[in-house]
């Protein structure tokens, strides 16, 4: 079994990718604030004289900052960023908290893109609604195909098998196989 992906794992490329995704959306809200309102509004949108940008560029710093330090929360959670001293090592597999984070990562993807494809339905085909589908989309599927098929740490070398198989979602039939083998 060819071994060539084995530097990341999965969780590892859903919270790298994740911090990307994020780190994407929080650039332009942290620095321009108010063409990011811009250019999710309607075309036929016209602010009341009472309204404040003040309001809009504060909710929009706001959001960027809490998907910036969401996204550095994860990637400690997963054990990608470690905080263990110097001399020591720590990786995903090593985090207690790693199954945690990919859950909540894959549940925030999951209604984020829900949110940015129904807002792209009702404001009648915004693109940026649709990037944003599209870029959760993606990545709540890796994230599904996370906690479905796990990491990938208990492939056999020798193989290619998994080691610790069960009867759910899938049957095992490699399993079934070497069972009615055993019966004489």
């Amino acid at each position: 079994m060819d071994t060539t992906i084995s530097e990341m794992d999965a969780i590892a490329f859903l919270h790298t990718s994740s911090l990307l995704w994020l780190l994407a959306q929080s650039i332009p809200l942290l620095l321009w604030p108010s063409f990011i309102t811009t250019l999710l509004t309607s075309a036929n949108y016209y602010p009341s004289p009472h309204s404040s940008k003040n309001i809009e560029t504060y909710l929009a710093r706001s959001l960027g900052l809490t998907q910036l330090f969401f996204a550095l929360v994860l990637l400690v959670l997963s054990g990608l960023l470690p905080l263990a001293p110097v001399g020591t090592t720590t990786t995903t597999s090593n985090s207690p908290y790693a199954q945690a984070a990919v859950l909540i990562t894959t549940l925030y993807h999951t209604a984020a893109g829900i949110y940015s494809y129904t807002r792209y339905t009702a404001t009648g085909g915004q693109v940026a609604y649709l990037i944003g589908c599209l870029g959760s989309g993606f990545l709540a599927c890796v994230g599904l195909y996370v906690i479905l098929f796990g990491d990938g740490k208990r492939l056999s070398r020798r193989t290619g098998a998994d080691k610790s198989t069960s009867g759910w979602p899938f049957r095992n039939a490699e399993a079934d196989k070497r069972k009615k083998t055993r019966r004489y």
